[in-house]
């Protein structure tokens, strides 16, 4: 982040080419799919390329913290979404789950599996992670705009309402919306004159293009579902144009103009690349932004037992976990199930369902595992 900075300001073209090779090297081979890095708390860093344990995960709180910070310099130094596609996958994922959802209770290091061994704390001896994330989340109107002279960048989608300051005049911008529950995000447009020339650029997040992720470390192992997006201004669609991950409106902005477009939520399941071998011949579980796990408090407290065969499909329940309302997943899949003789295994067909990644762990130790095996020869059942 800080030689981001230092290439903004100098406009060093040397320190933008190590800044790629660097980013280059963290997404495309080591980075978790829930935007945590960090594979080894042994030096608090990374091991060897494709190395990323789920159960012994480190992916510190402080490092999705910083992906947070260096994604948003990269994203305003390049102006191509990718980088803010990396930034919403570590804000809501990696760095949202080392918060609890009372507050108080928090993660240092966020592993992707658990047989039941971690639990939040109230503080640690090296208390970084908690200052950290709470800066962050109180920070989190930072990251939703971008402006330059003449155009207006809406990179996340958040409720909010902010005057952006142009060349040619303030204007004044609100957003509403249910994201990431849902894709429906209306924005009212005013500009302080009465009419204002600018570009609006609304960020096409790379899930929505067909579940991409940054390289090749992970892909959509589902369906094709990728969907054009169709912007509405005061209820008529406009055409637009499309480039570096953004869909922008370029027009002369009135007083009261509404700007509404809509993504469709899919859920979808990813696979990751072979050399990434810890998650070899299983499946991670994401719709829209949000990375699911399964935790036993939702499955007769195991989650190490389920098979999510490549057939499954998934159906989207109202759920709450604690006082969280969010939106979870449900399916029926064969689980594992060991005889009472302790000697026989069965598989039957059950209900599962999985919760959003950032909210396990609030009730309790718990079972939980973000990569799923897809055929019984993968699982390991925790007795």
């Amino acid at each position: 982040t800080g030689a981001a900075d230092v290439a903004a300001q100098t406009g060093d073209i040397d320190y933008m080419h190590a800044m790629k090779t660097v980013w280059e090297d963290v997404v495309h081979r080591n980075m978790y799919i829930t935007g945590g890095i960090g594979s080894a708390g042994s030096n608090e860093g990374f091991s060897n390329d494709y190395d990323l344990p789920n159960e012994q995960a480190y992916c510190e709180t402080c490092a999705s913290v910083g992906m947070v910070f260096w994604n948003q310099r990269m994203t305003a130094l390049t102006g191509d979404a990718m980088y803010m596609d990396v930034l919403e996958r570590s804000l809501y994922n990696g760095a949202l789950d080392g918060l609890s959802l009372t507050g108080d209770r928090f993660f240092y290091g966020n592993p992707l599996a658990s047989r039941g061994q971690h639990q939040r704390r109230e503080w640690f001896g090296t208390a970084c992670c908690p200052a950290n994330i709470a800066r962050l989340v109180a920070s989190l109107g930072d990251y939703i705009y971008a402006k330059s002279e003449n155009d207006i960048y809406v990179n996340l989608f958040v409720g909010s309402n902010t005057t952006i300051p142009l060349a040619k005049g303030k204007v004044d911008v609100k957003m509403e919306t249910n994201y990431p529950w849902d894709g429906k995000v209306k924005i009212a447009v005013t500009p302080q004159q009465k009419k204002t020339t600018f570009k609006l650029h609304l960020r096409i997040p790379g899930w929505y293009k067909n579940g991409e992720v940054p390289g090749d470390l992970y892909r959509n192992a589902g369906a094709d579902f990728s969907t054009p997006l169709v912007v509405y201004v005061n209820g008529k669609p406009v055409t637009a144009e499309t480039k570096n991950g953004y869909v922008s409106v370029n027009r002369e902005w009135k007083q009261g103009d509404i700007v509404a477009f809509e993504f469709l939520m899919n859920t979808y399941t990813i696979a990751a690349k072979d050399s990434l071998k810890q998650d070899n011949n299983r499946i991670a579980i994401q719709r829209g932004p949000i990375v699911y796990c399964v935790e036993g408090a939702d499955n007769h407290n195991k989650a190490w037992n389920i098979i999510i065969p490549s057939d499954t499909k998934f159906e989207t329940i109202d759920y709450k976990v604690m006082d969280e309302q969010v939106t979870a997943l449900t399916a029926e899949v064969p689980v594992v199930i060991v005889g009472d003789d302790g000697f026989s295994i069965r598989t039957e067909k059950r209900k599962i369902i999985a919760i959003p990644y950032y909210t396990w762990a609030n009730r309790g130790k718990n079972e939980m595992q973000v990569w799923l095996p897809t055929s019984i020869k993968d699982v390991k059942i925790n007795y």
